[in-house]
C-alpha cells in the first residue's frame, strides 16, 4: 500500500496529474506533534470552493485537522491554501456520505467527515527550459518504449507463423507509442496544461499502431515487391500517422498548428535514417537473440536522441503559440449547473 500511495503522490505532483486528479487530491498537512509534512492522497467531492472527504476512523492523518487547521491542497495540479475541519458526529458523516452519493457502509459510517475551504490557486511560475525538459523526457521515453519491440522482434524473428509474429510486433509497437506518449505528455503539459495525458498517449499509440502495421506487411506477405509510388505513399502514411493524430488533440485549442504533422514527420524521417545507418552494418544472419536485441536497442537510443532533439524544437514553437493565443475564454454556465458538474461522486481513501 505504501508503494501505491507513493506512486499516487508522485503522479499528483507531476505534469501527468490528470491521470488521477479528476477524483483524487493531495493533502499536505503539518503534523501537530511531529511538525513533519504529511502527504495524503484522498478522493474528494467538490462543490464550489468546498471539498468534502470521508475518511475511515483508523486513518490517523485527519486528527491533525481536528478543531480546524490550515493545510495545502494540490488540486488538479495546482496548489491551494485551505482550511480544514473534522466532524465525527454520525449525522454529519451520513450527510457527507449522502453529499458524495456513495452507499453507506459500516467502515465509513463510523468514520469522520472532513470539509475544507479552498483558496484560489497559487500563481505558477513561467515554465523555462522547455527544450531541455522535452529532450530529456522524450529521449528516455522513446528509449524505454523502443526496447519493447526490439526485444519482441528479436525473440520472434524465426519462430511461429508470420501473422502471429506480425501481430506481436505491432502490439509491442503500440506499447512503445503509449510509453512515448506519456513521456511527451510529461513535458508537453508544463507549457500546455490543458492537453489530456491519456488522450495524448492514446493518440501517440494509435500513430505507432499505424506505422508498425505498415512495417509488418512484409512479414505477413513474405516480402513486399510493389511499385515505388505505393511504397512512397505507405511511407508517407507511416511518417504522418502519429503527428496527425496528435495534431487532432492540439487543434481543439490551438488552430493553425497543422505544421506539427510535417515537423514530427520530418523528425521521424531523419531519426529512422539514423537508425538504419547504425544498425544495418551491425546486424548479421545467425546472430544470437541477445546481440540482435542489443543492436536494436543501440539503434533505438540514437533514434531516440535524434527525434527528441528535432521534435523539441517544434515543442518550443507550440509553447510560443500557446502564449500568443492568450487565456481561453470560459464558457458561461449557471451556478446550479456548475455546482452539479463539479461534484465528484467519490470518497476519501
Amino acid at each position: 500500500m505504501r508503494v501505491v500511495n507513493a506512486v499516487v503522490r508522485w503522479l499528483l505532483l507531476s505534469p501527468l496529474h490528470d491521470l488521477l486528479s479528476r477524483s483524487v487530491a493531495l493533502l499536505l498537512i503539518t503534523g501537530r506533534r511531529s511538525g513533519r509534512s504529511i502527504a495524503v492522497p484522498v478522493q474528494y467531492a467538490e462543490d464550489g470552493d468546498v471539498l468534502t472527504i470521508v475518511s475511515r476512523r483508523d486513518r490517523l492523518w485527519w486528527r491533525n485537522l481536528a478543531g480546524g487547521a490550515p493545510l495545502t491542497v494540490v488540486l488538479r495540479g495546482k496548489r491551494h491554501a485551505a482550511y480544514g475541519a473534522v466532524n465525527s458526529a454520525p449525522t454529519a458523516v451520513r450527510d457527507a456520505l449522502g453529499a458524495v452519493g456513495v452507499p453507506v457502509v459500516p467502515s465509513l459510517e463510523d468514520g469522520v467527515a472532513v470539509t475544507m475551504v479552498v483558496a484560489p490557486a497559487e500563481p505558477r511560475p513561467e515554465p523555462s527550459g522547455l527544450w531541455r525538459r522535452w529532450f530529456g523526457a522524450v529521449t528516455l521515453g522513446e528509449l524505454a518504449g523502443f526496447a519493447v519491440p526490439a526485444l519482441v522482434a528479436a525473440s520472434v524473428a524465426a519462430a511461429g507463423p508470420e501473422l502471429l509474429r506480425a501481430l506481436l510486433i505491432v502490439a509491442a509497437g503500440i506499447v512503445e507509442g503509449f510509453i512515448l506518449g506519456l513521456a511527451q505528455a510529461y513535458a508537453l503539459r508544463t507549457a500546455l496544461p490543458w492537453v489530456p495525458t491519456a488522450t495524448w498517449a492514446g493518440a501517440t499509440a494509435g500513430g505507432a499502431a499505424v506505422a508498425w502495421s505498415i512495417g509488418a506487411i512484409p512479414i505477413v506477405l513474405g516480402g513486399f515487391d510493389q511499385p515505388p509510388l505505393v511504397l512512397v505513399l505507405l511511407g508517407a502514411v507511416m511518417l504522418v500517422a502519429m503527428g496527425g493524430l496528435q495534431w487532432r488533440v492540439l487543434a481543439s485549442r490551438l488552430p493553425g498548428t497543422a505544421w506539427w504533422i510535417a515537423a514530427t514527420a520530418g523528425a521521424w524521417l531523419v531519426a529512422l535514417a539514423v537508425f538504419a545507418a547504425v544498425t544495418t552494418p551491425l546486424w548479421r544472419e545467425g546472430q544470437p537473440v541477445w546481440l540482435v536485441a542489443a543492436i536494436g536497442v543501440l539503434g533505438g537510443a540514437v533514434m531516440a536522441v535524434t527525434v527528441a532533439a528535432l521534435t523539441g524544437l517544434a515543442f518550443v514553437r507550440l509553447a510560443k503559440s500557446e502564449r500568443n493565443a492568450g487565456p481561453e475564454v470560459p464558457r458561461t454556465r449557471s451556478f446550479a449547473s456548475t455546482s452539479t458538474h463539479r461534484r465528484r461522486r467519490t470518497i476519501g481513501l
